[in-house]
């Protein structure tokens, strides 16, 4: 039966790979556009938080097709890498949503004392 499975789940971690990948390559984009510091500081714990998930992903990708303990070793160090980089990006993100409605007010005050 797991013959039959693997290539499908496979398959499902290698979109989620992509996906990922090409969220967290946004999130770094935006985190480089963006001149606002909290805004940018949010993007990257967003960026990070898409990098543990594409971790988790290779990592189950891995241990789907090479069943050897070395494998099984590496992977749970990613995992737990992964598990650290997703804790840190959903606190920092909550933490620094707080300060938006802030940072937005010192933006409209200074674009009123470049206007002034």
């Amino acid at each position: 039966m797991w013959n039959t499975i693997s290539p499908y789940l496979a398959s499902f971690a290698l979109a989620v790979m992509i996906i990922s990948l090409v969220l967290t390559l946004y999130q770094v984009a935006r985190y480089f556009r963006t001149n606002r510091d909290v805004r940018r500081a949010w993007y990257r714990a967003r960026g990070r938080m898409m990098f543990g998930i594409f971790l988790i992903a290779f990592s189950f990708n891995q241990i789907i097709q090479f069943t050897n303990l070395v494998t099984y070793l590496i992977c749970a160090v990613l995992i737990v890498f992964a598990v650290a980089n997703i804790s840190y990006g959903v606190r920092a993100m909550r933490y620094f949503e707080q300060h938006f409605a802030a940072e937005d007010r010192a933006w409209a005050e200074l674009e009123k004392e470049k206007k002034a």
